[in-house]
């Protein structure tokens, strides 16, 4: 039996709700859209952001009348391949996520789709309840997309799969009908009857092959619709990958969450060991049974600030090396008793090593590298690439120690590396694979290998997934593991709800093959021109720099400081991986044709604030800055630029100019503040009338220094008691706001120390390089190089007061310029706190400096917790005795001079009211100290708030002055 779908023509309404839903056909969007997390491509025709059920239904009626296939999509973490397709995206998780309702007593949650898994779990986190199903990416995939996936998580030896964790589940069908599922039949009596028709025929069949152990879940759950489990509807069509319908509300299943948690983190020889261990430890009260090799390790401390992770992992701390771990999570109702059974969960195996710890600093930590695996691992520890495809498998835990030996013996077989990771204790194996996607042989390779994979996983009795789902990546392969009956089945079963292939077509039933459509084929590269930057880490190639972004989709969490703006917009366009994906659809030439003249990719990074958290956050360190500025160097190459790129990019070299002239910068700066003089000065420079200008200081750092020096004679700023350094001029403290550079050097002077600043211009190039005028960028690279050499011959420190320019030399300048005397430049420059801290503590502990008593609001300049090391700051402070709170948000939304350009004030100052601005107001009336290090943060504070800001310089020299 199937149903009969009659698409009817539309009428005006529908047109007009379609365009209340928002119906994107802009290729921008488009390409945004193009992949998710998996290695496919698929140009959409349109996307959508549906509100309502009702935009839903429109959305499809639209679809229907022009042809279009239809895609639910959540968060896009889809490493299969489900989320993307060449017809209607239907994204529910910009606005069609909201929880509907908590029942506590019941311990359910009714939610829309789009709902995040975290915020679901922060809502109910007060009543003492979580979400079970918990994927590595629950800070941004949606509980629609999990049940959609079938999801699972690390923490599943507890609480199941997202079947086993639904309750209900509503599905609009493509007729625009709602049909509702739950335990004992559908809503719909004709669908209700197909379905008990189609399992009483096939009973035996679905018996023999289905449901055979927990992490089976390739193929359509039927297994739940036989009477052992009380015919359940809802969790037959969890896992449906989105070919049946699109979700439009769930009711989910809510658990306890222990009083108390303790982690077992144990350590093996060999990941084989781990994993024969792993199905040992399935006892009661164990939570998780995560696992992981030890080469990730290797991989993650390759990455950007990671040089030292995992010095707090089993093994390691000995100086063994371990070749495996597993993560135990134990709970009970105190600590004591959570360790204590994390102590047996640990003492009931043989390990090289274990540490066994009940803090929740030290869980986070532990967790954290677990947790960042999908990501890390598609870098391998020497900077080889690969890649998911392979990455779900998944066998009766007691076969996984023999079934890894056989995959690593086939990947050896196929020349192929890749790191094991996963759900050990359920027998779900994660790795990424080095396969080649660039030659033609490479995929030919690629194809043989994941036919013989399924055999060997099949031969162990194992699934081809066991919680992403097939998906575009083994829907193919499927008849490895499935007899032709059970793949008829499958048939039967998707044509009862969908019988024109209308949802998701190639997955799953009459698939795609695996090589169908691949991201990275040849295809990728039609252009690549020769970037400034050097991508040392990149081999030379942006294309490959661009495709480190495998859609793992950090940067759409709603933690943590990626991306301001798709925090702001909740844009895919505005993500970091959605920028990614134009910039490599550019590289590809086909659906964006106009190269680095596209108007399309200069409008997606035009909203990036160049903050740099990508930099470190991303797990694979995207660094979507310095992509900006390659792309905004050859797009303007040649042409007239915003007015913004003169005015702000040059700057530092109009300040230094400014300062030669006498009365010049008051001049500069009265005008600058003026009533309607400042609007015409704001508009002629292409800069945003709607904030203040910065101002200019009267006198520069250079003459203030010449001038002590000359007060000074002989005297403190000659000391050399402890040596002589040079202090950086950069030029936001040297003809801006001197403060903190003139506290910089008190306090240097105060410490023993005489300082040198350089009379000459010198710059780190951080305005012209975030503008894109990378020539000149390199041009005052060079200038510099030249003018610091003598003071780098004479083995001097160089001292950095502001982030962003401490960064630029440290990080950045070195990939502009081979010069030498730059890396040399690199390894002198130190930042202020870093350079003081230890003396100062030293100085506290030898009673000479008595710590003062203040609290402290901290804002931490993006650039400085992406690429610096803001725990110097930090243990500055508390040397000092000052109580710090920090703002977690990251970027102040100022951000250079990106937040003066004209069109992003009102978004500039919109990032600023997340956390900075209502946490500085609450300090400001408490009477706390607001800290700031960077320029840009302290303007953006006074401008959105009234108060100003100091840097750690200035909050030093004080507590030193108190302290004489």
């Amino acid at each position: 039996m199937t149903n009969t779908i009659k698409f009817n023509r539309l009428d005006s309404r529908v047109y007009q709700r379609m365009t209340q839903a928002g119906l994107r056909t802009d290729m921008a969007s488009r390409a945004a859209y193009s992949s998710d997390a998996s290695i496919f491509r698929r140009i959409p025709a349109a996307v959508t952001e549906p509100r309502t059920v009702d935009d839903i239904r429109a959305a499809l009626a639209v679809a229907r009348e022009r042809g279009w296939a239809v895609v639910g999509r959540g968060g896009g973490t889809s490493v299969a391949g489900n989320a993307i397709g060449h017809g209607l995206i239907i994204d529910t998780s910009r606005y069609f996520n909201r929880i509907l309702d908590i029942d506590v007593e019941a311990r359910t949650a009714t939610v829309e789709p789009g709902v995040v898994c975290d915020a679901l779990r922060d809502a109910v986190a007060p009543h003492g309840l979580t979400y079970g199903p918990d994927p590595s990416t629950h800070s941004r995939c949606t509980i629609g997309g999990m049940v959609a996936n079938n999801a699972c998580g690390s923490h599943s030896v507890a609480y199941g799969t997202a079947a086993e964790n639904l309750v209900d589940v509503t599905i609009m069908l493509a007729d625009g009908r709602e049909v509702t599922f739950s335990r004992g039949g559908a809503s719909d009596p004709q669908l209700d009857q197909a379905l008990r028709d189609l399992v009483a025929d096939n009973a035996e069949l679905i018996e023999s092959e289905l449901g055979r152990f927990p992490r089976q879940v390739s193929g359509y759950g039927l297994h739940y619709l036989l009477q052992r489990h009380g015919f359940d509807t809802a969790k037959a069509v969890a896992g449906s990958e989105g070919t049946i319908g699109i979700i439009t509300r769930l009711t989910v299943k809510l658990v306890p969450v222990p009083k108390v948690k303790a982690l077992a983190v144990l350590a093996f020889d060999t990941v084989f060991d781990a994993a024969a261990a792993a199905a040992r430890l399935r006892l009661p009260g164990v939570a998780t049974i995560e696992g992981m090799g030890g080469d990730l390790l290797g991989a993650l401390r390759s990455k950007v600030g990671q040089e030292n992770a995992g010095a707090n992992l089993p093994g390691n701390r000995k100086g063994l090396a371990a070749g495996g771990w597993l993560y135990c999570e134990t709970g009970g109702e105190t600590a004591a008793e959570a360790i204590a059974a994390a102590q047996q969960v640990a003492r009931s195996v043989e390990t090289i090593d274990y540490v066994v710890v009940d803090g929740s600093a030290d869980m986070r930590e532990l967790w954290r590298i677990r947790e960042s695996a999908a990501g890390v691992v598609t870098r391998l520890p020497d900077g080889g690439e690969a890649w998911p495809n392979w990455e779900d498998s998944a066998v009766p835990p007691e076969n996984l120690a023999d079934y890894l030996r056989g995959l690593y013996a086939l990947m050896d077989d196929y020349g192929l590396r890749g790191i094991p990771f996963g759900h050990f204790g359920e027998g779900c194996v994660h790795v990424r694979i080095s396969f080649d996607f660039g030659t033609p042989e490479g995929i030919a390779q690629f194809e043989s290998f994941m036919d013989h994979a399924a055999q060997l996983v099949s031969a162990h009795g194992g699934s081809l997934s066991g919680e992403h789902g097939d998906g575009r990546a083994r829907s193919a392969l499927l008849n490895r593991m499935y007899s032709p009956a059970m793949l008829g089945l499958f048939q039967q079963f998707k044509e009862l709800f969908d019988p024109d292939y209308f949802f998701n077509p190639g997955v799953l039933v009459l698939a795609d093959a695996p090589t169908q459509g691949l991201r990275m084929a040849p295809g990728q590269r039609t252009f690549e021109l020769t970037p400034v930057h050097s991508f040392s880490h990149d081999k030379g190639s942006m294309v490959n720099a661009i495709n480190r972004c495998v859609g793992v989709s950090a940067c759409r969490s709603e933690a943590g400081s990626m991306c301001p703006s798709f925090q702001i917009t909740g844009d895919e366009v505005h993500s970091t991986r959605g920028r990614a994906r134009l910039l490599s659809e550019m590289f590809r030439g086909e659906s964006i044709p106009e190269g680095f003249e596209s108007k399309e990719v200069a409008s997606a990074l035009d909203l990036c604030l160049s903050c740099k958290a990508c930099a470190s956050e991303c797990p694979v360190n995207v660094d979507m800055a310095t992509y900006k500025s390659e792309f905004l160097h050859k797009h303007y190459r040649g042409k007239l630029r915003p007015g913004a790129h003169y005015v702000m990019g040059w700057l530092p070299l109009l300040g230094y100019i400014a300062h030669k002239i006498p009365l010049l910068p008051t001049v500069i700066d009265k005008a600058m503040s003026a009533p309607g003089l400042s609007t015409l000065i704001a508009k002629a420079g292409g800069l945003d009338t709607g904030r203040p200008l910065i101002r200019f200081a009267h006198t520069s750092l250079r003459k203030w220094h010449a001038r002590r020096a000359n007060v000074a004679g002989e005297g403190a700023s000659a000391s050399t008691e402890a040596g002589t350094v040079v202090l950086w001029p950069d030029s936001f403290n040297s003809s801006l706001g001197t403060s903190p550079a003139t506290a910089a050097v008190e306090v240097l002077e105060a410490l023993g120390y005489r300082v040198e600043i350089p009379q000459e211009f010198v710059c780190c190039g951080l305005t012209w390089h975030s503008t894109g005028q990378l020539d000149m960028t390199q041009k005052v690279l060079e200038r510099t190089a030249k003018v610091m050499a003598p003071y780098l011959d004479r083995g001097l420190p160089v001292i950095g007061v502001e982030p962003s320019c401490t960064v630029m030399l440290r990080s950045e300048a070195t990939e502009l310029s081979a010069n030498p005397d730059l890396e040399r430049l690199a390894q002198a420059t130190v930042s202020f706190a870093e350079f003081i801290a230890p003396r100062i503590a030293q100085l506290v502990e030898r009673g000479e400096i008595v710590p003062g008593d203040v609290s402290a609001l901290t804002q931490v300049h993006c650039h400085e917790k992406s690429l610096g090391d803001p725990a110097h700051s930090t243990q500055l402070l508390a040397a000092l005795g000052v109580d710090e709170e920090q703002i977690a948000t990251g970027c102040c939304g100022l951000a250079g001079n990106w937040g003066f350009e004209k069109g992003h004030a009102e978004m500039s100052l919109a990032l600023g009211e997340r956390e900075l601005f209502p946490k500085v107001r609450a300090a400001a009336a408490a009477d706390k100290a607001v800290i700031a290090d960077g320029f840009s943060c302290r303007t953006q504070i006074e401008q959105g708030t009234g108060t100003r800001a100091q840097h750690v310089a200035e909050i030093v020299r004080d507590i030193l002055r108190a302290a004489r």
